[in-house]
């Protein structure tokens, strides 16, 4: 049985060694997730951080923020993003430590 989804994890990720995680790295593909278990996101941030104008993202890259926390208020989970993440405002999340309604 999945307890959580972890979504953008690198191909490396500790969570592919504990029970209970299903995880989709870049080559499983986040996107293919489908609900049913609350999430543990980790969308790429570089377009969101305080040095998003040095950054070069893939294109399409910057949706996948958005995009994880759509799901997330679909079937509840944490979003790891930086604290001063220009995504907060965006998507009206909750200050970091606060829950989102």
């Amino acid at each position: 049985m999945t307890d959580v989804a972890v979504l953008f994890a690198r191909a490396d990720s500790i969570y592919k060694t504990m029970p209970g995680c299903d995880v989709y790295d870049a080559e499983r593909n986040a996107l293919t997730y489908r609900g049913g278990a609350p999430i543990i996101a980790h969308p790429p941030c570089r377009a969101w951080g305080r040095l998003s104008y040095f950054a070069k993202p893939r294109y399409g890259e910057r949706k996948l923020a958005i995009w994880s926390v759509l799901h997330i208020r679909r079937n509840g989970g944490v979003l790891e993003h930086p604290v001063a993440s220009k995504l907060w405002p965006v998507m009206r999340l909750p200050a970091p430590g606060k829950r989102d309604a």
